[in-house]
């Protein structure tokens, strides 16, 4: 429990003598969106070890959804950004540059040591493609540790396929700064621009879905050739065609900042009165969409439409200041589940070529048995990875960086512009 405390409250304090850091201005831990944060991306692992250890088991429509997670995790980066620099001003250079070093700071470590990880796995894929795919894959050696493959169909699956989303991120990151002061001012408006948004390129992407892949499926496209498949890519990972569902964060932050918990006790306890019909909402929202999902065009339903369920779920997490979800070691796991997300594909190539140098002698046994030795492996490496890797790079980085735009800070701002930021909730 002392490791759960250490790591489930806030980052560790620097050392006695040691500038402390800080990109933006401080913030209330929001404990129970972190934890929830595990559960999208377990959920996303379940969706895709679903299909890699049970190739011809029937589909769920519940796991099928699983790949919604990353919706999740889009909505919630705008709110936590949001609800983190919601006070900043960004029409000042040096507080642009600050934020964007904490984000390469937060995301960059991990993200980097999964593409290492995956490169074996990426050679042996390239080597047996044919082109021109094979060099579209090849492409992404270059692009992903750039951020820029999910814009590249056939790259943006390519190193490590999870990390399509972090390429996905870094163009949010890029628009935040001009989008968050705009939905600030007004909301209602944006609500409707990225409602707009969402149905032109969902009504977009279904008539060319339809016209160029009928029948086939947007989740598993492979079987209708390499069209199908570069076409479902560019459906499933552009960047720009993920913007509504950031916005829609943006947005969610804005109206909950107006209802937000205000200090008084009484007030506080009418705050988290809000969760229960908020939890409902989601329940409610998340059993329709099972229901209509085999009836809903797949691009709308994968880029964005679960929005309805998860924007309810998140503000009802924002509400919430205790119970299980706000316990040490579910906030804990909710601290790598940014990892867990990463890792969880590296670890099945782990584990299936293990298995196939041992001629099935795990999945022979029962593929539940090879699907748990992944998901183990998963939680074990993003543990690792989070305590060893991306929590002391990120502290040493945005040390580092930040120190070193000092001399450009006004006199006497020194200390104000410096901390180490834990955002909680974000990953």
């Amino acid at each position: 429990m002392g490791l759960f405390r250490s790591f489930g409250a806030r980052a560790a304090e620097p050392k006695t003598g040691e500038p402390p850091a800080r990109a933006h201005p401080a913030t209330t831990p929001l404990p129970v969106l972190t934890s929830l944060r595990f559960f999208a991306a377990f959920y996303v692992l379940v969706f895709h070890y679903d299909r890699f250890f049970f190739p011809d088991a029937p589909r769920h429509t519940v796991i099928l959804l699983g790949h919604t997670g990353v919706t999740f995790f889009f909505v919630l980066s705008g709110f936590i950004l949001a609800y983190t620099y919601h006070a900043v001003d960004f029409g000042d250079r040096l507080v642009r540059r600050r934020y964007l070093w904490a984000r390469v700071s937060r995301v960059y470590p991990a993200f980097l040591l999964s593409l290492a990880i995956s490169l074996p796995w990426f050679v042996a894929w390239v080597l047996k493609t044919e082109p021109p795919l094979k060099w579209l894959i090849a492409s992404g050696a270059v692009l992903a540790p750039l951020g820029l493959h999910a814009w590249v169909p056939g790259a943006a699956c390519s190193l490590n396929c999870a990390s399509w989303s972090i390429s996905v991120e870094a163009f949010f990151y890029l628009l935040f700064p001009l989008l968050l002061p705009l939905v600030l001012r007004r909301p209602a408006d944006y609500a409707l621009a990225a409602l707009g948004l969402w149905a032109v390129f969902g009504a977009f992407c279904t008539l060319l879905w339809s016209r160029y892949a009928p029948g086939v499926s947007l989740i598993e496209p492979e079987p209708a050739g390499t069209m199908a498949v570069l076409l479902a890519q560019g459906i499933k990972y552009n960047p720009l065609l993920r913007l509504p569902e950031f916005i829609a964060g943006l947005v969610l932050f804005a109206g909950w900042r107006r209802m937000r918990r205000p200090a008084s006790e009484a007030q506080a306890a009418t705050a988290r009165g809000r969760a229960g019909p908020f939890l409902a909402a989601a329940a409610l929202a998340a059993l329709v969409l099972v229901v209509i999902e085999p009836y809903v065009p797949s691009p709308l339903m994968h880029n964005g439409l679960t929005v309805v369920a998860w924007a309810p779920l998140i503000l009802a997490g924002a509400d919430l200041r205790g119970g299980v979800l706000a316990s040490a070691p579910l906030v804990f796991l909710g601290r790598i589940s940014f990892a867990l997300y990463l890792l969880h594909m590296p670890a099945y190539a782990v584990v299936n070529t293990l298995d196939r140098t041992l001629h099935g002698a795990i999945s022979g046994v029962s593929p539940w048995l090879a699907a748990g030795a992944a998901t183990a492996l998963s939680l074990a490496a993003a543990s690792l990875v989070h305590l060893a890797v991306e929590e002391p790079a990120r502290r040493v980085l945005l040390r580092r960086g930040l120190q070193a735009m000092l001399p450009a800070l006004p006199s006497g701002s020194t200390q104000a512009a410096l901390h180490p930021p834990e955002s909680a909730g974000e990953r």
